[in-house]
């Protein structure tokens, strides 16, 4: 079973990703927040590239959840931004949620060919690499990068996501971006001061949206997997 990682979804050509199982990872914090609100009943969350696109599924399909921000500020007329803590079961459980983000939400609208799409973060760290490993098909690991470029923050969740799966099964052939976001785990799980100190992190900190990134990096907090399937994300 080998294992990819790529730091940013704009860098993986599309034909890679036939016969496999892809998780996709942004973990601050579209991936949080859609994982979240699936975790808080929401019935299914629809992620879009373009805003306008959220916009026009949410007025086709009426009584949804718009959902959304670019450069980390809710997008305006929109119900809730992408902080996890909007997500919430009074805000989300019984609906839909339709999302469009800078960066997570094209990251899974960019995964067609592959085989299973599973949403990856702390929260559910050791669940979906549980879930890839069941699956059984070469895995990659698709960050989704900051506006093109490898975001830190996203390698080591996929650190997190990789340790899990080789602890699981010794069948496993993990390329050099692969090791290299373990170690990246590895050196920062118990001390995250550096972790706080990455670009994108310190951008969301000096925005106020510091206990969010706390949140995003509670580790194993569900079990639940939400999958990617015909441009719908589910449990």
């Amino acid at each position: 079973m080998r294992i990819k990682t790529f730091g940013s979804y704009t860098k993986l050509p599309s034909s890679h990703l036939v016969g496999c199982t892809v998780i996709s990872i942004d973990l601050l914090r579209s991936s949080t927040s859609m994982t979240w609100a699936l975790v808080n009943g929401a019935t299914k969350v629809i992620p879009t590239t373009e805003a306008a696109e959220a916009v026009s599924i949410a007025g086709r399909m009426g009584g949804c959840i718009l959902g959304g921000e670019r450069g980390g500020i809710k997008l305006p007329g929109f119900d809730l931004g992408n902080s996890p803590f909007e997500y919430s079961k009074e805000a989300v459980s019984g609906k839909s949620v339709v999302v469009s983000t800078t960066n997570g939400t094209g990251a899974l609208c960019g995964t067609e060919g592959a085989s299973n799409v599973l949403l990856g973060c702390m929260l559910n760290c050791t669940a979906v690499a549980r879930k890839a490993v069941e699956l059984g098909n070469d895995i990659i690991i698709m960050c989704a990068g900051t506006e093109g470029d490898i975001s830190a923050d996203d390698l080591y969740a996929a650190g997190a996501i990789a340790e899990a799966i080789t602890q699981m099964t010794n069948n496993v052939s993990p390329c050099d971006m692969t090791i290299v976001a373990r170690m990246i785990y590895r050196t920062w799980k118990t001390d995250h001061r550096e972790f706080f100190s990455t670009f994108h992190c310190s951008r969301l900190i000096k925005m106020g949206f510091e206990k969010d990134v706390e949140f995003c990096l509670r580790r194993d907090i569900t079990d639940l997997v939400p999958e990617y399937r015909n441009g719908v994300l589910s449990i």
